[in-house]
C-alpha cells in the first residue's frame, strides 16, 4: 500500500549485481467517457519537433534521455554504438550496456564490449582498463565523482573515478551514493556470503540472498539497508543491524525527516484445516501490533488436492490476506497502514484512529502535501467506496469489466481533485502471467478511457491542480501514448523523459518514432 504522492519525473533505481541496457485540478466537462479499449487519439495540443534520426538502416537498442539531451544505441551489422543527440560517442561494440546520464546531464557514461571484454566510456572517451563483468554507475549528486562495480575473472572490486577502492569480493552490487553525497554503500560477496560495506568498512550480519530493489540508502537519514534471506526467513538490516524475521516482507519506507521507519512482515502458523496468515507492522525495528489475516487452506485440504501457498521474500502487502498493508509514515511522522480486525472489517489506521471497516483497501494511501488530508480507495461488496480522512464519499460499482485493483491513486495539491487507476485483469494477470489488463482512470467522479494496456504510469497532476497527464504503456501491442487533460496523443514506439515547465505551462516527452525522435509539446493554457 505504497503512498500514491509520487514526485515527477519518476526515476526507478535498481540495485543490480555486477553482471541489459539498464535505461494534472481537471475541468469536469474536459474528460471523454468511452467504453472502446482502442485508442482513439485525440491530438489537439500536441506539437511535435524532431530531435534527431537514427542512422538509415540500423536498428534501436534502447534510450535515455537527459535535461535537453538524448542518447540511444543502435545496432548496425553485428556491431551497437550510442549516439549522443545524434554524434557518435566511443567505438563500434559487440554489445553495450548501462547508458546512463548524471544529473544535469552533463556526462554520459556506458559500457561497451568489444573482444570478450567490457570498456567504460565517460563522455566518449574509452578508459583504459578492461573488465568480465560490471554493473551499474551511480553519480554523486553534485556530479563531481562516479563509481560502479567491475570483476575481473572472480576477482571483483569498487571503481570510483577510475580507481579500484575497498577489498576484493567474488561478487559485488551496484553502489550506491547517499542523498547528501557523504557515504558510499554496496554489497561484497565472500564465498556464499553477502556483507554490506558503508564507506569502505563491512557491517552486519552474513545475508543469504540480497532483494536488490530494497537495498540502498535511505532519504534524508542516510539509513544503509537492505532486504535479505538468513536461511529461511526475511528481514531487514539497517545500518548493520538485524530486524526481526518473516516469510514476507514489505517495502520498507521511511520517515521524511530520515529519522523513523517502518515494514510489514507476515508469517504462516501451519493447521490442520487452516494456515494462519499473521501479519504484523513493524516501526523503528519493534513490533508495533499483529493482526491475523484470511489464512490458507490447512493439512487435510491439502491432501485432497487443493493447495494455497505464500509467495516469500518481499511483496506489497494484501491487509485481508496478509493481515496488514505495506505501513507508511505521513509527514507529520503518524504511522499509516491497513489491517484486517476480522472477516469483511478491513480499516485504515492513521496513528490510533482506525477509519471505518470494508471488505478490503483496494488501493495505497494518497496524502495532501501537508498530510492533513488523505484518500484512498476501498472494497464494499461489487462496490468501490472513495474514503477522504477515512469517512466514505461516493460508492460505485467497479464497471462493467469487474476491475479488481487500484494500483496507484493521487491527490492533487490543492486536495480537491482525486485520481486512481482501475484494473481489470483475466486469469493470466491475477496469476503474473501478463501485465495486460483494462485499465482506466477516475478523476473527480468519471471514468477516462479504457485501454487494454501493459500499464498506465506515470501520473500526475500540474501543480496548481487545473490539470492531470498520463502514459499509457502498450497501448496497442508495444506502442504507447499520453493522454493529457483527456486529449491522446498519437501512438509512438517509445515515450521517455516526461517533463513539466511550471513557468510556461507545459508538459513535453521524448518519442520515438520509427527511426526518428521527437520532443512532443502540449500546452496546458
Amino acid at each position: 500500500m505504497r503512498t500514491g504522492q509520487l514526485r515527477f519525473p519518476f526515476v526507478p533505481f535498481s540495485l543490480a549485481l555486477c553482471a541489459g541496457i539498464a535505461s494534472v485540478g481537471i475541468s469536469s466537462g474536459s474528460l471523454r467517457a468511452t467504453t472502446s479499449t482502442e485508442p482513439r487519439p485525440d491530438t489537439a495540443g500536441f506539437q511535435e519537433q524532431a530531435i534527431g534520426e537514427m542512422t538509415p538502416g540500423s536498428e534501436f537498442k534502447g534510450a535515455v534521455a537527459g535535461k535537453e539531451h538524448l542518447a540511444w544505441v543502435e545496432h548496425m551489422g553485428g556491431k551497437r554504438t550510442v549516439r549522443l543527440d545524434g554524434k557518435q560517442q566511443g567505438g563500434a561494440y559487440d554489445d553495450v550496456r548501462y547508458p546512463n546520464f548524471n544529473a544535469e546531464a552533463s556526462h554520459l557514461v556506458f559500457f561497451g564490449k568489444r573482444n570478450g571484454k567490457w570498456v567504460f566510456v565517460l563522455d566518449g572517451q574509452e578508459q583504459p582498463a578492461e573488465y568480465s563483468k560490471i554493473a551499474t554507475v551511480d553519480f554523486q549528486r553534485d556530479g563531481s565523482s562516479y563509481a560502479f562495480c567491475a570483476c575481473n575473472d572472480k576477482k571483483c572490486s569498487l571503481v570510483v573515478d577510475g580507481k579500484e577502492a575497498g577489498g576484493a569480493y567474488t561478487d559485488i552490487s551496484s553502489p550506491e551514493y547517499s542523498r547528501d553525497g557523504k557515504h558510499l554503500g554496496y554489497f561484497g560477496k565472500k564465498g556464499k556470503k553477502w556483507v554490506s560495506i558503508v564507506d569502505g568498512k563491512e557491517e552486519g550480519p552474513e545475508l543469504d540472498e540480497l532483494w536488490h530493489p530494497e537495498s540502498g540508502f535511505s532519504g534524508e537519514g542516510n539509513h544503509f539497508y537492505t532486504a535479505a534471506r538468513i536461511k529461511n526467513t526475511w528481514l531487514y538490516v539497517i545500518d548493520g543491524q538485524q530486524g526481526p524475521d518473516f516469510m514476507v516482507l514489505s517495502p520498507i519506507n521511511f520517515s521524511k525527516d530520515g529519522k523513523h521507519y517502518a515494514y510489514g512482515g507476515t508469517t504462516v502458523k501451519g493447521g490442520i484445516k487452516k494456515q494462519k496468515t499473521l501479519g504484523t507492522i513493524v516501526l523503528d525495528g519493534k513490533p508495533a501490533g499483529t493482526y491475523e489475516g484470511r489464512g490458507m487452506t490447512g493439512a487435510w485440504i491439502a491432501l485432497a488436492g487443493n493447495t494455497e501457498t505464500i509467495v516469500e521474500g518481499v511483496r506489497d502487502l494484501v491487509p485481508d490476506f496478509h493481515g496488514v498493508s505495506t505501513p507508511e509514515l505521513d509527514s507529520l511522522g503518524r504511522l499509516v497502514y491497513a489491517a484486517r480486525r476480522d472477516k469483511g472489517d478491513v480499516v485504515v489506521f492513521v496513528g490510533s484512529n482506525a477509519g471505518p471497516g470494508f471488505e478490503e483497501i483496494l488501493s495505497p494511501i494518497a496524502f495532501s502535501e501537508d498530510s492533513r488530508h488523505f484518500a484512498y480507495v476501498a472494497k464494499d461488496g461489487d462496490n468501490f467506496v472513495e474514503v477522504r480522512d477515512n469517512i466514505p464519499g461516493r460508492s460505485f460499482t467497479s464497471s462493467r469489466h469487474h476491475a479488481s485493483d487500484v494500483p496507484w491513486i493521487f491527490l492533487s495539491s490543492d486536495t480537491k481533485h482525486l485520481a486512481y487507476q482501475t484494473v481489470s485483469g483475466g486469469k493470466q494477470y491475477t496469476t503474473g502471467g501478463t501485465r495486460r489488463a483494462v485499465r482506466s482512470v477516475v478523476i473527480g467522479n468519471r471514468d477516462g478511457p479504457e485501454y487494454n494496456a501493459l500499464n498506465i504510469s506515470p501520473f500526475g497532476f500540474t501543480k496548481d491542480g487545473d490539470h492531470y497527464f498520463y502514459r499509457v504503456q502498450g497501448a496497442k501491442g508495444e506502442q504507447d501514448l499520453v493522454n493529457a487533460d483527456g486529449h491522446e496523443s498519437r501512438l509512438y514506439d517509445l515515450i521517455t523523459g516526461a517533463r513539466i515547465d511550471v513557468e510556461a505551462k507545459t508538459f513535453s516527452f521524448v518519442a520515438r518514432d520509427g527511426s526518428r525522435f521527437l520532443r512532443v509539446t502540449f500546452d496546458f493554457h
